[in-house]
C-alpha cells in the first residue's frame, strides 16, 4: 500500500486532518485507535473542561459540529452553560469517524523514516510502506509529564494518564501531586470513591478555579471586560485563540515562557467536592520518594522545613510535556536533524517541519502556535490549514477516489417539537 499521505494518530486533530484531506480527494491513510486519549486515559464520566462550542471536530461539510450531532440524537447541549460528559463526547466522535473518515486502522506505527520519494511507516505486524507525506497527530499521552523523583518506583505510584476509574482506592490513602485542573479532577474522584485520606500536594500557593456560569447572558460591557474564546474567558486565552500566527513570530524564549506559564483554571464543578473533601497542601515541594513495604514515604518541603508523609498510593497530575524524542517511532535521524523549538519541532505556517514533507499538528505543535495547540479547538485551526497546504504541493492527485461522505441524517420531530429517532 502506497499513499499519499499518512495521518499517525486518530485522536481529534488526526481525523480532522484526515477528513479534510479525504474531501479534498487525497489518498490518506489513517492509522492509530480513534480518541484513545479521552476514552482510555481520561476519568470515566468526567465533564469536558472546554465549553460546547469548543469541542467538536473539524469537519470539511456542514452539519458534524457536536451542537448538530447532540440536535439529530436528542442530546442535552448548550453552546456554554451544559458541560459535554466524555462518554457523550466519544459517541459523536465515532460518528464522526465512521462517517467522515471510515477505514481507520487501529495500530500504532512502530517506524517512520525517511525514503526516496518521501516516508516509509511501518505498521505493527505489517510490511513498510509508502507515503509521499505524513502528518504526525499523537496525542498528549505520548507526553505524559512524571517527576523525576518519583520515576523508577513501583505500582503505587501512577500518572493520571494511566488511571480512568478510582475505586480501587476506596479505603486508601492517597497523595495528589500537582495543582492544575489535572490535579484537581482526581482528586475529585478520589473524595467520590470514597479514599479514606486524600492529600493534593502543589507548589502553587492557591488553586484556581472558573465561576460557575449564570443564566443572564453579558452585557456588551462585560464581553469587552471578558471576551468569550474558546480557551475560556478573559483577554489572555482569547489572544491565544486568536493569534496563533503571531505566536510563532515572537522570540522563541518568549514563546517557551509563555507556554511554561500558561494555565486556565479548574472547573467551577470540582471545587466544592475537593475543597471539602481533601487535605490541600498549598506551597509545598515534592522533594523526593521511596518505597518501604505496602508504603510510600515522601519528602516534602514547605516554608523552608521538611517533612515526611505517608501514602498507600501516589498519583502524578503533572500534565504533559510535548517533546519530539518521546516520539520513539521516529527514526533517529528524524529527530536529530528536525529543527526545534525547545524540545518540540520548529513549524512552518502550514505546520511544515523543517524535514520537507513531515507535518505536526496537536500539542507538540504548541512551540511554534501557542497554547491553542494544546486544546481540541486547535484543530479548528489546524485541519483546514495542512489539507490546504497539502493539497497546494501535491504534485499529482492519487487515481483512488476520496471515501463518499455519507449524508447528515436530518432528524425527524413528532408535532410536539421532540425529535425522533
Amino acid at each position: 500500500m502506497d499513499v499519499d499521505v499518512a495521518v499517525v494518530g486518530a485522536g481529534p486533530y488526526g481525523l480532522s486532518v484526515a477528513a479534510h484531506l479525504r474531501h479534498r480527494g487525497i489518498d490518506t491513510a489513517v492509522i492509530g485507535l480513534p480518541l484513545d486519549t479521552w476514552k482510555n486515559h481520561m476519568p470515566a464520566g468526567m465533564l469536558l473542561k472546554s465549553d460546547g462550542f469548543s469541542s467538536s471536530l473539524d469537519a470539511p461539510v456542514p452539519g458534524w459540529r457536536l451542537g448538530d450531532w447532540a440536535a439529530r440524537n436528542g442530546v442535552p447541549y448548550h453552546d456554554t452553560r451544559d458541560r459535554v460528559v466524555l462518554e457523550r463526547f466519544g459517541d459523536y466522535g465515532d460518528d464522526f469517524q465512521r462517517a467522515l473518515v471510515p477505514g481507520v486502522d487501529e495500530r500504532l506505527v512502530t517506524s517512520l523514516r525517511r525514503v526516496d520519494g518521501g516516508f516509509a511507516v511501518r505498521v505493527a505486524g505489517d510490511p513498510e510502506f509508502t507515503a509521499k507525506r505524513v502528518v504526525t497527530a499523537v496525542g498528549i499521552t505520548h507526553f505524559a509529564r512524571l517527576p523525576r523523583s518519583l520515576q523508577g518506583l513501583g505500582e503505587r505510584i501512577r500518572h493520571a494518564s494511566a488511571l480512568r476509574t478510582f475505586d480501587r482506592f476506596a479505603g486508601q490513602r492517597v497523595a495528589v501531586i500537582g495543582g492544575g485542573s489535572s490535579a484537581t479532577e482526581v482528586a475529585f474522584e478520589l473524595v467520590n470513591a470514597g479514599a479514606a485520606e486524600v492529600r493534593l500536594i502543589t507548589r502553587h500557593t492557591s488553586l484556581q478555579f472558573w465561576d460557575p456560569p449564570t443564566d443572564d447572558e453579558p452585557t456588551w460591557i462585560e464581553e469587552l471586560k471578558n471576551p468569550l474564546s474558546g480557551l475560556g474567558r478573559g483577554w489572555r486565552l482569547k489572544a491565544c485563540a486568536d493569534f496563533a500566527d503571531a505566536f510563532r513570530l515572537l522570540p522563541v524564549d518568549r514563546r517557551l515562557g509563555l507556554l511554561a506559564r500558561f494555565f486556565t483554571g479548574s472547573g467551577y464543578w470540582l471545587r466544592d467536592t475537593v475543597e471539602r473533601g481533601a487535605d490541600i497542601m498549598l506551597d509545598t515541594t515534592l522533594l523526593g520518594a521511596k518505597e518501604s513495604d505496602d508504603e510510600v514515604i515522601l519528602e516534602l518541603e514547605h516554608g523552608g522545613e521538611r517533612s515526611t508523609l505517608t501514602v498507600d498510593h501516589v498519583i502524578a497530575a503533572t500534565g504533559y510535556e510535548a517533546d519530539l524524542d518521546r516520539l520513539e517511532f521516529l527514526d533517529p535521524g528524524i529527530r536529530a536533524t528536525a529543527k526545534r523549538v525547545g524540545s518540540m519541532p520548529a513549524l512552518s505556517p502550514g505546520f511544515q517541519s523543517s524535514i520537507p514533507g513531515l507535518y505536526f499538528v496537536g500539542p507538540i505543535a504548541a512551540g511554534s502556535f501557542g497554547p491553542l495547540m494544546r486544546f481540541m479547538v486547535g484543530a479548528e485551526f489546524a485541519a483546514p490549514r495542512v489539507a490546504r497546504r497539502i493539497d497546494a504541493r501535491a504534485r499529482r492527485r492519487s487515481t483512488v477516489p476520496a471515501p463518499p461522505v455519507q449524508p447528515v441524517p436530518t432528524p425527524l420531530a413528532d408535532p410536539a417539537g421532540s425529535v425522533v429517532k
